[in-house]
Parts: structure tokens; sequence; C-alpha cells
């Protein structure tokens, strides 16, 4: 098996998860209702609407969750120095 590059595996991560978190504050934005409903049938129904009324949107929390999501992302980069490894063994 190929080993992956810890590095490039941190930073697609963290950008896809980024760009992710830009697409779902745009989708809130534009239909919150809907995007509460697709958001809980991930979580078998739970319902979501008061998360959703107790935080407003706003840019600074967008930008929040955006780097927020992408610092998490980056740290696959322990995800894919693990992998490599195991898979070098």
């Amino acid at each position: 098996m190929r080993e992956v590059n810890p590095f490039g595996a941190g930073i697609a991560l963290g950008v896809t998860l980024g760009v992710l978190s830009a697409l779902c504050a745009a989708a809130f934005a534009i239909a919150p209702d809907a995007t509460v409903n697709f958001f809980g049938a991930f979580i078998h129904g739970v319902d979501l609407k008061s998360v959703k009324a107790a935080t407003p949107l706003s840019v600074g929390r967008v930008l929040y969750g955006i780097i927020s999501l992408s610092v998490v992302g980056f740290i696959a980069f322990v995800y894919a120095s693990v992998y490599n490894a195991f898979v070098s063994k």
C-alpha cells in the first residue's frame, strides 16, 4: 500500500471541511428551516429547531466555524501519520 503525505492529507481535509462549513452557512442563510430539517435527518429526527433559534447567524460565527473546522480537519495529519506507521510495517 502507498503511504499518504500527512501534511497533504491535513491540508486536503482542512480545506474540505472549511468549504463544507461555508456551504452549510450559506444554506442556513437561504433556507434555515430546510437546513435544520436536513441535518436533523442525519441524527435520526432529533429536533434542532431550538438550536436554530438560540444562535443567530453572523459573519463572525460563520468565520469562526470555517476556521475552527479547517483547523480540526488539518489534524488529519495525525491520522495519516498513524496510517503510514502501520502501512510501512
